[in-house]
């Protein structure tokens, strides 16, 4: 199998398990919602997006960067270095994350309002076993296998959903007909401990399988007796490890970034703040739970494609290492711009079906409506990131997620302030596409200048945003139809979402018959242009 094929057979299996994760994760939110209310779903997001941004500083691209490193040593047949590296990465991440986990439980009361507070606590020692599950993950995936790294998402959100539901239940019942924010506070540490839980039984699952699977990735007789000081390893380690962690934190630190200004301009124009609570939990339990779903795909894509691109960029093969970037490109893209734009169409019965609290609703869904473009922006600039680091330029997603940083902030600011406080939600959307839409930008003009890499828009974009707008006209008459004859909201929102899949891939079928290659390298649909064609 070629490069390309193979990378889009690995992130698709990381793809599947990555949107099943995803859409786990939205499906065990409605009931936790109606357990401990939009005001107890905003304490947890303030405590996890503290939580997020400490294990994004620590240990969170731990995965990619042990990827790197390993496939690196295996492309040049440098096994026992390999091996060196990985121990090596264990002892980086036993003393990172544990001092990161440390510090957050005793910093908690000063960094989250009090009522996050216990939530933050109960996340503290995830830190510390996200760090160990990443570095396990970086090593399987550094052999070009992703299976086991999917295994354990499913299983993690799997085990999260349950003990998150019923933490949170538990948890909550000495407050049931006492103080309700609370009740929130407690059902947020509820929810809180089915995260660790999740990271806990996942880091069982990989430590099980790598005990099973070490002496059998790969045949070492061949390879050439070289091993590095530990030293060397080290200072390998953090000259990948902290660009990397550094320019994720920045990306990803946007939501902790938003959440503040948010804080602070309501605060500011007087609005109450447990309604301030339950609106930040709408954006960030609802919103941003809802449109991670589809960028699975993109993280997939990255994760998939670093060890091939990783190998033939060190080996100077510049060629292939532009052909596997723009095959996966093509291939996230294919799938993210018809996401968003089904989103927007069926945003109203999307948030109904999974969220169905009538006070937010509406504005629920008109948020869907504003942000989903942000799912093709974030796609793009999360592929990519993982291929800047990939070809070992760790520093470009750091200085471009920076620039954007700054202004995303001016502008979310800038709108806060002057435009109605009633507008916040929308606002925050809005300028979160910005944001992307700056990263990808300057993402696009780093490939250029290094590798000679340019998009080709027509086939790239045009032609599956064409190919997404009559599949979105279809789906929205379909939906719209069916609802007013049936007068139901689940079975309408289904048929239209299949009637949809099938017309995007009839159209795009179409539209490529003069470019097949850009379908070519996605598994079974090199079959079916090939019977097309016969």
């Amino acid at each position: 199998m070629d490069n390309s094929k193979s990378i889009v057979k690995q992130a698709s299996i990381l793809a599947v398990a990555g949107i099943f994760v995803r859409i786990i994760g939205v499906l065990y939110r409605s009931p936790l919602t109606a357990l401990i209310g939009d005001e107890g779903i905003g304490y947890y997001s303030t405590a996890y997006n503290i939580y997020a941004m400490i294990l994004l500083i620590s240990s969170y691209s731990i995965p990619t960067a042990i990827s790197k490193l390993i496939s690196e040593q295996i492309a040049i047949k440098q096994y026992k270095n390999a091996k060196k590296i990985l121990q090596c990465s264990f002892i980086y991440i036993c003393v990172i994350g544990g001092s990161a986990a440390l510090i957050a439980f005793f910093i908690a009361p000063y960094i989250v309002p009090k009522y996050a507070v216990f939530a933050l606590r109960i996340l503290c020692p995830t830190i510390f076993l996200s760090g160990l599950v990443g570095v396990l993950r970086g090593y399987f995936q550094a052999h070009s296998t992703t299976l086991y790294t999917s295994v354990s998402q499913i299983i993690e959100q799997i085990f999260n959903a349950v003990v998150s539901i019923g933490a949170a239940w538990l948890f909550i019942q000495p407050f049931i007909n006492g103080n309700h924010s609370l009740m929130a506070s407690y059902g947020a540490g509820g929810s809180a401990l089915g995260t660790g839980a999740g990271v806990l039984i996942a880091l069982v699952y990989m430590t099980f399988m790598f005990l099973r699977k070490k002496n059998k990735m790969i045949d070492e007789s061949d390879g050439i007796e070289y091993i590095d000081t530990s030293k060397a390893i080290f200072k390998s380690i953090l000259s990948i490890v902290t660009p990397i962690i550094i320019s994720t934190c920045i990306f990803n630190i946007v939501t902790t970034v938003d959440m503040y200004i948010y804080y602070f301009f309501m605060n500011y124009k007087g609005m109450d703040s447990v309604l301030m609570s339950q609106l930040y939990g709408v954006y960030s339990g609802k919103f941003m739970v809802l449109i991670n779903v589809p960028i699975a795909l993109a993280s997939a894509m990255s994760t998939a494609s670093i060890p091939a691109v990783s190998g033939s960029y060190i080996t100077q093969n510049f060629k292939e290492t532009r052909k596997l970037i723009n095959n996966g490109i093509n291939a996230t893209m294919l799938v993210l711009i018809p996401s968003f734009i089904g989103m927007a169409v069926l945003s109203y019965p999307i948030m109904g079906t999974l969220f169905p609290q009538k006070q937010t609703l509406q504005i629920a869904a008109t948020v869907l409506t504003v942000g989903s473009p942000a799912i093709g922006f974030y796609g793009l600039s999360t592929f990519t990131n993982g291929i800047l680091q990939a070809i070992g330029h760790v520093k470009e997603p750091l200085k471009n997620a920076s620039k954007a940083l700054i202004i995303y902030a001016m502008m979310l600011s800038i709108c806060l302030f002057l435009l109605p406080k009633e507008w916040a939600l929308y606002i925050l959307a809005a300028c979160n596409i910005g944001y992307a839409a700056i990263v990808c930008f300057l993402n696009q003009r780093a490939l250029s200048r290094i590798l000679n890499f340019k998009i080709h828009l027509r086939r790239t974009v045009l032609l599956p945003l064409l190919a997404s707008i009559f599949m979105g006209v279809v789906v929205y008459l379909v939906y719209h139809g069916l609802f007013n004859l049936t007068r139901m909201v689940f079975i309408p929102l289904f048929i239209s979402i299949i009637i949809g899949i099938v017309v995007y891939f009839i159209v795009v079928l179409y539209l490529y018959k003069d470019h097949p290659e850009y379908l070519s390298n996605i598994p079974y649909v090199d079959r079916i242009l090939r019977k097309i064609n016969h």
